[in-house]
C-alpha cells in the first residue's frame, strides 16, 4: 500500500499538522481498531476535525488505555502462588501526582488497606514522611566504622578482633532488626566458645563487644543510614572483674633477674613510675630529661589525653643512662631488628613469668603494684594519682588493692596516735586471731 501525505487541512490536536503514515501501513498485522489511528484506512479518507481530535494518536499511545486499566488493586500469579498488587497515582496537597506501587500483597483486603492508607498520607501531605526501611546489615556497619576505629582509636586491633566474632554470629542480620533476644543469643553462643587462654570469654569481654556493636550503630544514625538504634536500651553485663595481683618487691626482684637483657629496662621502669606499656614502649628520648631526673609525657602520649610529669628513682636513671642509643632511631627501647619501638613484647614478658614461677600475671599488674605499693608507704592518694595519670577516682580504686594487712595496719596507726595522746586500750591485733 502506498502512502499518501494528507491533506493540510487536516487539523491535528498537537498543534501541527499530522503527517505520520498510517499504522496499518507500517503495522499490516495489527487491524485498524486496535491501532486507534485516524490514518489506520487510506489517506484519501476525510474525517471531521472533531474525530481527528478524539481519535489521533500513535500506535504506542493506543496501549494507554489497556495500562490504564490495569491500575489499582490487581491479581497475579507467581508459581503455585497468588498475589495481589497495588499501581495507583496519589494526588498530593500541592497538585502534582506520585506513583504508589507495591507487590507480593497476600490478600485483597489488605491491598485495598494499603491503598487507603497510602491515599490518606498524601491528602494530609505525610506520604513522603514515611521512612523507608533500613537495610544495612551488621558487617556493613562494621565496614563503615573500621576506618574510624583505625583513625581514632589507639585500641583499633582490639576492636577488629571484637568485630570478627560480631560479624560471625550476626553480621547478615539487619542492623535496623537487631533485638534484645539477638544480643542474648549472641552472649550465649560466645559463652561456648574458648579463648586463646583456653577458656570461656569473660563478661567484660563479652561487655565490651556489645559495646563495639553499639557504637557502631550509633555512627550508622550519625550517617543517616539507620533510623535509630535498636538495642541502644540493651544492659551491660557489669560482672566484677577487678585484678587483685601485686607484685612486692621481692616478686618484682625475681621476675626481673629471669627477665632477658632488652626486657629488663622495660618493666623497672613500669615498675617504679606506674607508666602504661605503651607510653613505656612510646617513650623518646626528647621526652627525657636525665639531668632533672624526670619524663615528660604530652596530652597525645597518654590514655586520658592529659600531660604528665613523671619523676624517675635512682635506679631508673641508672639503667636510662646506661640505655644504648641507636643513631638511626628515637626511641629510648629500640627493637635492633627493627630498629624501630617494641611492638608487643607479650611472649618474652610471659617467658620471664614462667622463668621466675610466677603464675597469672600480666604486664599491667605492674602499675597496679605500683599504685598499691605508693598507698601502702604513705604516699597520699591524691598525689597517687599524679603520678599514676587517673583522672577518675573510680578507676583508681580498681588499681589501688587494699588487704586486710593495710586495715590492720591502719587501726595500729590509729592505736599508735591514741596512745600518743594519753590512753590505749593496751590490745595488740597481732595476736588477735582471725573471726
Amino acid at each position: 500500500m502506498e502512502w499518501t501525505k494528507p491533506p493540510a487541512t487536516s487539523a491535528c490536536p498537537r498543534g501541527k499538522r499530522c503527517t505520520r503514515p498510517c499504522a496499518a501501513a507500517r503495522f499490516p498485522f495489527i487491524d485498524s481498531e486496535r491501532a486507534g489511528c485516524a490514518f489506520a484506512v487510506p489517506s484519501s479518507t476525510r474525517f471531521s476535525n472533531e474525530a481527528i481530535r478524539v481519535r489521533c494518536y500513535t500506535l504506542r499511545d493506543a496501549r494507554l488505555p489497556e495500562r490504564r486499566s490495569e491500575v489499582g488493586v490487581s491479581k497475579y500469579q507467581v508459581g503455585n502462588g497468588t498475589f495481589w498488587m497495588v499501581d495507583e497515582w496519589l494526588p498530593l496537597p500541592n497538585g502534582q501526582a506520585t506513583r504508589f506501587r507495591k507487590r507480593k500483597i497476600p490478600t485483597k483486603e489488605q491491598a485495598v488497606a494499603l491503598v487507603a492508607k497510602a491515599r490518606a498520607e498524601a491528602f494530609e501531605g505525610r506520604y513522603f514522611d514515611r521512612l523507608k526501611a533500613s537495610k544495612l546489615l551488621v558487617e556493613d556497619a562494621w565496614s563503615a566504622y573500621q576506618p574510624i576505629s583505625k583513625r581514632d582509636n589507639d585500641t583499633w586491633k582490639s576492636e577488629e578482633g571484637r568485630a570478627k566474632h560480631l560479624n560471625r554470629h550476626l553480621g547478615q542480620k539487619l542492623a535496623a532488626g537487631l533485638t534484645v533476644k539477638d544480643v542474648d543469643e549472641y552472649r550465649t553462643k560466645r559463652l561456648g566458645e574458648t579463648t586463646r587462654r583456653k577458656k570461656a570469654p569473660s563478661p567484660a569481654s563479652l561487655d565490651r563487644e556489645v559495646e563495639l556493636l553499639k557504637r557502631m550503630l550509633n555512627y550508622a544514625v550519625s550517617c543517616g543510614s539507620l533510623p535509630s538504634n535498636p538495642i541502644a536500651a540493651v544492659k551491660l553485663l557489669r560482672k566484677p572483674n577487678v585484678r587483685r595481683s601485686v607484685l612486692d618487691d621481692a616478686a618484682f626482684e625475681k621476675l626481673h633477674a629471669a627477665s632477658e637483657a632488652q626486657l629488663k629496662p622495660i618493666i623497672l621502669v613500669a615498675y617504679d613510675t606506674g607508666m602504661r606499656l605503651r607510653e613505656v614502649l612510646g617513650l623518646r628520648w626528647s621526652q627525657v630529661n636525665l639531668k632533672l631526673g624526670l619524663i615528660k609525657l604530652s596530652a597525645e602520649d597518654t590514655k586520658t589525653e592529659e600531660p604528665r610529669t613523671v619523676f624517675l628513682t635512682s635506679r631508673v636513671l641508672e639503667t636510662l643512662e646506661a640505655q644504648p642509643r641507636h643513631i638511626k632511631s628515637e626511641w629510648v627501647f629500640t627493637n635492633p631488628e627493627t630498629e624501630e619501638a617494641w611492638k608487643d613484647i607479650r611472649k618474652a614478658f610471659r617467658r620471664a613469668c614462667k622463668a621466675a614461677k610466677l603464675t597469672g600475671v600480666w604486664f599491667h599488674d605492674l602499675r597496679r603494684s605500683f599504685v598499691t605499693n605508693a598507698r601502702r608507704r604513705g604516699v597520699p592518694e591524691s598525689v597517687v594519682m599524679r603520678m599514676s595519670g587517673h583522672r577518675t577516682r573510680a578507676v583508681f580504686e580498681r588499681y589501688s588493692i587494699v588487704e586486710e594487712d593495710d586495715l590492720r595496719d591502719a587501726v595500729k596507726r590509729i592505736e599508735a596516735g591514741i596512745a600518743k595522746s594519753g590512753g590505749g586500750s593496751g590490745q595488740d591485733l597481732d595476736k588477735v586471731g582471725e573471726g
